[in-house]
């Protein structure tokens, strides 16, 4: 089973990718026979091109994207680390989502995938995120979120804390989320992976949500 998470912040360093590269540590031997992957949007600047002018011109852009749709639809499952900006998403996780329409993917690289969604926030922030990849990112992508989500706030606390997420404060909560949102990922993928050639095959006629 092969895991990717994503950081979906378009900075060079981000906190987004600082959390993705610890929960990659933290989950690495979780269980027998899973493989966790790391993907870094900001290293494929291009892709904010993708529906610009002429960006059918851009070789680069075209070769990032075949590259990324390969390790996607290679995946079983994906966490989405996002950061709030000023209350939205970054744009380049947008376009990433979109990319991911049958028309753009020449096919379902998410379709009936998990997905866990972790919103990150330097403050008391994070939850709008969550809200807006739950109200449209899985509407053509097929994407399967999870019932549960996770949000680390104070995020700087939180990559310097130990991971404790048997203790009572706060922190070891939030770690615990993680851990239980990273168990269930595994658990649906599990479960959906025997069918999920039946389900996507079914998605060619209606290729498009509502």
């Amino acid at each position: 089973m092969k895991v990717l998470i994503i950081s979906g912040s378009q900075q060079v360093p981000s906190n987004s990718w600082r959390l993705t590269k610890h929960l990659e540590k933290q989950w690495a031997n979780a269980s027998s026979g899973v493989q966790i992957d790391t993907m870094e949007l900001a290293r494929y600047p291009e892709l904010l091109s993708h529906y610009g002018p002429e960006s059918d011109q851009y070789e680069s852009l075209y070769k990032s994207k075949d590259h990324i749709l390969s390790r996607l639809y290679d995946a079983d499952a994906v966490v989405i680390v996002t950061p709030e900006w000023g209350g939205m998403l970054p744009p380049a996780l947008t376009n990433l989502f979109l990319m991911t329409a049958f028309g753009s993917a020449s096919g379902f690289p998410l379709a009936h995938k998990p997905a866990l969604a972790v919103g990150i926030s330097a403050s008391g922030g994070g939850a709008n995120p969550i809200t807006l990849l739950r109200a449209y990112a899985g509407k053509n992508s097929h994407l399967c979120w999870l019932p549960n989500h996770a949000i680390v706030q104070n995020i700087e606390q939180f990559l310097s804390s130990p991971w404790t997420p048997n203790q009572k404060d706060r922190i070891s909560n939030v770690q615990a989320r993680l851990d239980v949102g990273f168990n269930s990922l595994l658990a649906y993928s599990r479960q959906l992976k025997p069918v999920r050639s039946q389900l996507t095959e079914q998605l060619v006629s209606q290729p498009y949500g509502q």
